[in-house]
């Protein structure tokens, strides 16, 4: 792949390549590896993790956090919004996160988001998809 990269670098810069394609390549060499993320440490980050994952955006406004590392499962809720520049009266969305007991690093076991929750054991299989498609995304974090 590396080196499919560096020819079409090499024929962009001598100008053999449509504008087009060009964009796409620098599209794909600024959208960060998850992997290169750092692992959260505690549930805050965890749930703002599943929230941006599952938003697919890089950065959420968070407004209120409740945290509850003690309880059994261990959880946390929170108040976000996708615009940056919200005012704070304003961000109001909310998810909330439960976390595997003990499990090191944190593995997600339900969240629920906009009046739907997902889990391994969500009726609807496209719920039950978007649960493993958080959990595969947590665990390839570093």
């Amino acid at each position: 792949m590396k080196h499919i990269l560096i020819s079409i670098s090499i024929l962009s810069l001598l100008g053999a390549i449509p504008a087009h394609a060009q964009e796409t390549l620098d599209r794909q060499k600024s959208v960060p590896d998850a992997a290169a993320e750092a692992r959260p440490a505690t549930v805050e980050e965890a749930c703002i993790f599943v929230a941006e994952s599952m938003l697919m955006v890089k950065d959420l406004k968070i407004g209120v956090v409740q945290s509850f590392p003690e309880l059994d499962p261990p959880g946390a809720r929170l108040t976000y919004s996708t615009r940056l520049d919200a005012e704070p009266q304003n961000v109001t969305d909310e998810i909330e996160c439960q976390f595997e007991r003990g499990a090191e690093p944190l593995q997600v076991t339900r969240f629920c988001m906009d009046s739907t929750c997902y889990a391994a054991s969500s009726e609807e299989p496209e719920d039950r998809r978007r649960f493993e498609e958080i959990r595969a995304l947590m665990q390839r974090l570093d």
